[in-house]
């Protein structure tokens, strides 16, 4: 939904809920990426979006997500990992050379940067997860049509 034109989509109201609102928008060809709205068929998505403004079920909305909030996901998703790896790999490496393991290869630099990939994980997992409750990272509503 919010993959290309990060605001300004457009929907329609389905259900008013105390501060949110279900809105049905159009699926497009990014809409399974992102994870924000819920698949209901293969044209439409509902999203619940939060709002302030007194709406009612067939109204049409304009949402959005903070641009920052879409940057700042992007980044801690695709860069923590990325450090993960290449960390792994040297300081496995320097570690085992300070204890005076002497490496023939790299295989053992190789898995722990892998190991270290995986772990970096975690911590991607526990920020999504506290991200999820602060309304700052969710869809609202902007305006009407």
């Amino acid at each position: 939904m919010f993959m290309k034109g990060i605001d300004r989509q457009e929907g329609e109201v389905v259900a008013v809920h105390d501060g949110s609102a279900t809105v049905r928008v159009s699926a497009n060809k990014n809409c399974d990426r992102c994870g924000i709205c819920e698949r209901v068929s293969d044209t439409e998505m509902v999203v619940e979006a939060i709002t302030s403004r007194r709406l009612k079920a067939g109204e049409k909305v304009i949402l959005e997500v903070s641009p920052g909030a879409i940057v700042t996901s992007a980044t801690i998703l695709y860069i923590l990992p990325l450090i993960g790896l290449v960390a792994g790999y040297y300081v496995s490496g320097t570690v085992l050379r300070m204890a005076g393991i002497e490496l023939k290869g790299e295989l053992v630099p190789a898995l722990c940067s892998i190991a270290a990939l995986f772990l970096c994980f975690v911590p991607i997992r526990l920020c999504d997860v506290s991200r999820r409750k602060k309304n700052r990272y969710r869809v609202y509503v902007k305006e009407r049509v």
